[in-house]
């Protein structure tokens, strides 16, 4: 189980309004080698998961904070597993989580091809790097959570669309990061590449770049570049391993406008 985040608080929402969550959009590349259990892309008010739960918990929660409005966390799963008590439809979906892990959104993993003008279906954990967009609409508040092969532009159409007023869960400035956990089975979960953008699209990074899925040995994370300072505008951050049990998140390239 572990988590990796970005450093610094971003704000979310305006403190002379409230009543609307900013929008933000989000790009990156994912791996996962085997089924067990999962992955998930998050907004937090901390960093602070000590008390979480490694399996069906994702890192997220634990028996008893799963489900509390005080959580105030929106997250997205990319689940290898199944887990009836979580109401999942199977073991290779995506769902939009609000502070719990039954989804109030989920699909069967896969992509629109807007060449065959079909959905076609995606393997979350065959270890193929996967590229997945996650879009907010403060305005209409609509969030959008997209899939693609590394060879497939942008798919025209979401696999996930929910109308959704965030203000209502985030606080004013939150983190943004990732979590994973495993279970029975010992699997490898790789960010390659993270975009993120607090207003517009996130800025693209070239998919040439990214980092082989060559499995690293402990020496590869004795010398660990410090957190950079908060970029000003947008910023390129060198490749940075951070690595805690199960989760790699080897971010190669990562780009914030914020």
């Amino acid at each position: 189980m572990g988590q990796a985040f970005y450093g610094f608080p971003i704000a979310f929402k305006n403190s002379t309004n409230s009543s609307n969550s900013f929008s933000f959009s989000t790009s990156f590349v994912f791996s996962i080698d085997a089924p067990g259990h999962g992955l998930t892309f998050l907004i937090s008010p901390s960093m602070d998961f000590t008390q979480a739960m490694p399996s069906q918990y994702l890192g997220l929660f634990n028996t008893t904070n799963n489900g509390n409005s005080t959580n105030r966390i929106l997250a997205v799963e990319f689940d290898t597993v199944k887990s009836n008590e979580f109401l999942d439809i199977d073991d290779n979906h995506v769902g939009i989580d609000v502070n719990g892990l039954v989804s109030v959104e989920s699909a069967p993993a896969a992509f629109f091809s807007n060449k065959q003008s079909k959905n076609i279906s995606l393997k979350l954990s065959s270890k193929d790097p996967i590229r997945a967009w996650i879009e907010y609409n403060g305005v209409e508040r609509l969030l959008n959570v997209t899939l693609a092969t590394l060879d497939t532009s942008k798919p025209n159409f979401p696999l996930l669309s929910r109308q959704m007023n965030l203000s209502e869960i985030f606080m004013e400035k939150m983190y943004v990061g990732f979590s994973a956990s495993t279970g029975n089975i010992t699997s490898n979960h790789d960010v390659l590449g993270w975009s993120f953008s607090r207003e517009g699209k996130p800025q693209d990074f070239d998919l040439k770049l990214l980092p082989s899925l060559s499995t690293p040995s402990p020496s590869d994370f004795d010398d660990l570049d410090p957190i950079p300072d908060p970029p000003s505008d947008s910023a390129t951050v060198k490749p940075n391993h951070t690595k805690t049990m199960i989760i790699i998140c080897t971010l190669a390239i990562m780009i914030f406008m914020i």
